[in-house]
Order: C-alpha cells, then structure tokens, then sequence
C-alpha cells in the first residue's frame, strides 16, 4: 500500500463527516488529499481505460478519476441549474482535509431537443460523477484525492475499508495492450450530399433567416475489435499542441477529443474563456504557414464570422459579469492541422452568479451552433441529419469553491464496442464556398483519424 495513504486520516475525516450527517439529517461529501508526486495521473487512465481523463493547458492541469462515489443525471433544458443546485447543496458542509476541494466531472449534450441516437444512450442530457480517486497534475505537483459521500448512517470503517480496497485496483498491474483494429466500414454522407446542405444554408442565409449556421459531418467506422482509447490519447497527448483533451467513459462507451476552444473557466470568481472562429490549414513550411495565417487574419469573410462569435459571448455574459474585456485583435491559435482565429476574453462574476450560469448563457455559441441562436439550432435539427449528442457540448468540472473549468467537445469521437464515430463541422457565412467548407471539415477530421488509427 503507497506510504502516502493514511487509513487513521481517512477513518477520522469520515467519522466527522458521519457526525454531521446525523445533524443535519442529510449526506456529506468528504475529501481528503494526498501528496502523491509519483503518482501519473496519465499512466493511470491509461492503465484503466475508465472514468475521466482531463489534460488541460493555460493553466496546465491533468486530471484522473476512477469510481463514482456520487452522480447527478438530469434532463431538460434547465440541465445546468439542476446540477448546480444538488451540488452546490451537497458542498455545502463537505468536509475537507487537505488543500483539495471536492471536484465534479462530466459533461452534457448538445440539444436537448434532438432525438437520441442509439449509440448515445449512454450519454444523458447532463452526467456528472464525483471520482471515488482523484488523481491530479498542476504547477504545485500531484495529488490525491479520496471523495466519498457519507450519510447518517454510514458506517465509518467499512468506507475506510471499501475506499482502501479500491485504491488498490486503482494502482493495479496495468493491462495488456489491444491491437489497433482494422476498419470493416466507413459511412459518411457523400461529400456532393453534404455540400448541398451548405448550399441550403447559404439560401437561409441569402433570404436573411440566419446570419451563420454550423454544419457538421458524421463519419461511422465499423470495426472488427474494440479501440484502445489508452492509445489513442497517448497519441493526442504527444500531438496536442494548443489543444485539450478530455475522455468520458460511461459503461463500455468512451467519448474523448482533442479540442482547442475553452467554452469558460472560472478561477476565484474571474471568468477566461475566447472567440474561436476563422480557419485556415497549416502550411507545409514556416514561410506558407505564416502567409497562410497573415492571409486567415486578412481576410473579410473569417474577421466577420469572427467577430460575430465574440459579440454573442459579450452580449451573453453581459448581466452575470464586471470589468468584461476582450482583446481588440484576434491572434492565430496554430494546432496540429489547423490555425484559427483566437480572440481571449476575460471577466468578473457578479456576486450570486456562477460559473454553469455562465455556461448556460453561452452555450451554443455561434462557433458551434450560429446566429440567430434560435434559427440556427432550427436549421441543424432540420438540415443536419445526425444526433450531435455531446459533441459540441460542454464538457469539464467544477469545484465546491465555485471553480472549475467546461470546454467545447470538437475535434473528437465516440468510441463504442465495435464502432467509431467523428464528429466535426464549420461555420457557414455569406460568402462561404461549398467545396471550401468540405475542405476544412476533412482538415479538421484528420488529427483525430491519425489518432485513432495510427499503425
């Protein structure tokens, strides 16, 4: 058993924690921190191949957490202040031992209105999980965490008991590596069908029924095994450049991406997030790369559909927040495949609002869905063709301090038994070219493909 867990320390916290169950007649989160600088919160996920894996940059911060000690699934369109409310009424008297606060992990879909597609099921309207273990990487080291939620009647020892018993398994013998499966099927719309969706939105757009909508594909890979996604993620993380990635298991199923747009993060009550829209591919050598760039930040067409993304976010954040400001230029964010227009935008949370209020607010952002919001969404239902499910969604945690930190699930893939499905989409505008924005969804497609099936 690793030095660092102390059965003493978590018998204690939990009895306080049990003492004031019985007084207020109601559970209580507990949480105990250990100092674990051994401890990889990558090589454990990749290991385990379960729970939640987080690797997050500007701040740098890795999380992994295994078992779920406490969940909330709910439904509606009111999904964020549902779970804002059981948990914040969860943390309310949580105790904590160490400088850990209890942390919540998980994420939702993207329209509650669309029909459900079977490979989603396991994927409610909004799922989040308290880890049993938390295993965490930031600039002052590693961590972990012990999460468990005790109730009047619980008995103490036997949480001690069970918690130690599953932080064994936790730092269990890894398992063996699956080989790479090979591809039976690949289905995606035809490139000329999908195209003509554009052509659809750019007559709404034309007739003034929309200013911007987003377009996604839907690519299928049936396979003759499972994927590892321990593998996959390896091959992101090597490769992730200004992106973050992010898994979420729930049963058998994993979606996991590599995303490069931070739908808002809170940190003390001060709110980062950033307008992401604008792209061009990278080039093949500095120089192309740079003209390439000069070429995205020079042209009229990205700087509109741009400029629209960061006048929502300020309009929707406009009566939870102070001292809002966005940067007067957008500057290039440059991933693997890709280069975009980034403008930051940071601001202070007024007193009695929250991070998931600022969520709600924001989400979908014309980035990922188009201006009006409410036209937009009507095309993508109509027009679309597929359950987005969480891709497009905000995914990430938050703590009982009121922080935490929710990106926007692009770039990435839902990985069921035997199947694969990528998802990735582009901003049409007046002036955008069918061809063009088929182009760019197949830029975007390919660093997940490379990851998923690389030999």
């Amino acid at each position: 058993m690793h030095s660092a867990i102390n059965a003493a320390q978590l018998l204690k916290v939990f009895q306080t924690a049990q003492q004031r169950a019985q007084q207020y007649q109601r559970p209580v989160v507990a949480v105990t921190a250990f100092a674990t600088p051994t401890l990889d919160p990558f090589a454990l996920y990749e290991t385990h191949r379960q729970g939640f894996f987080w690797c997050a940059h500007s701040p740098h911060l890795m999380l992994f957490g295994l078992g779920s000690a406490w969940q909330i699934e709910v439904t509606g369109p009111q999904r964020m202040a549902e779970v804002d409310r059981q948990w914040s009424a969860l943390c309310a008297d949580a105790v904590i031992d160490g400088p850990h606060s209890p942390l919540l992990m998980g994420g939702m879909r993207f329209d509650t209105q669309q029909p459900g597609a079977p490979h989603w099921a396991a994927f409610a309207d909004a799922s989040f999980h308290l880890a049993h273990w938390l295993a965490s990487e930031d600039r002052h080291g590693r961590w972990l965490r012990c999460q468990r939620v005790v109730g009047p009647d619980s008995d103490p020892l036997a949480l001690v008991q069970a918690s130690l018993a599953d932080y064994a398994r936790l730092l269990d013998t890894p398992r063996s590596a699956v080989a790479t499966p090979s591809v039976i099927e690949r289905t995606a719309l035809p490139a000329v069908e999908w195209q003509a969706k554009v052509d659809n939105a750019l007559h709404a757009i034309h007739h003034d029924d929309l200013s911007k909508v987003v377009l996604a594909r839907h690519i299928e890979y049936q396979l003759d095994s499972a994927l590892d996604s321990g593998a996959v993620m390896r091959r992101l993380l090597e490769r992730r450049s200004q992106s973050h990635l992010f898994a979420l298991h729930r049963g058998s199923a994993c979606f996991m991406g590599a995303t490069p747009e931070r739908l808002l993060s809170c940190q003390a009550g001060q709110l980062t997030t950033h307008a992401l829209a604008g792209t061009a591919r990278r080039g093949c050598s500095a120089e192309e790369d740079q003209a390439l760039g000069d070429g995205l930040a020079a042209a009229a067409k990205e700087q509109h559909e741009h400029q629209l993304v960061v006048h929502s976010i300020v309009e929707g954040l406009d009566g939870l927040v102070s001292e809002l400001h966005a940067q007067p230029r957008p500057q290039l964010l440059k991933l693997p495949t890709v280069q975009h227009l980034s403008t930051p935008i940071s601001a202070r949370l007024k007193d009695g609002c929250s991070l998931l209020d600022g969520a709600q607010a924001l989400h979908p952002t014309p980035a990922v869905a188009g201006l009006p919001k409410a036209s937009a969404l009507s095309f993508i239902r109509c027009q679309e063709g597929f359950d987005r499910g969480w891709y497009a969604a905000p995914v990430g945690w938050l703590d009982a301090q009121g922080n935490g930190d929710f990106l926007v699930a692009l770039r990435s893939a839902l990985l069921t038994a035997h199947h694969c499905h990528l998802f990735a989409g582009c901003g049409i505008v007046a002036g955008s070219c069918p061809a063009d924005e088929y182009e760019e969804t197949q830029i975007k497609l390919a660093n997940m493909e490379q990851a998923l099936f690389a030999p």
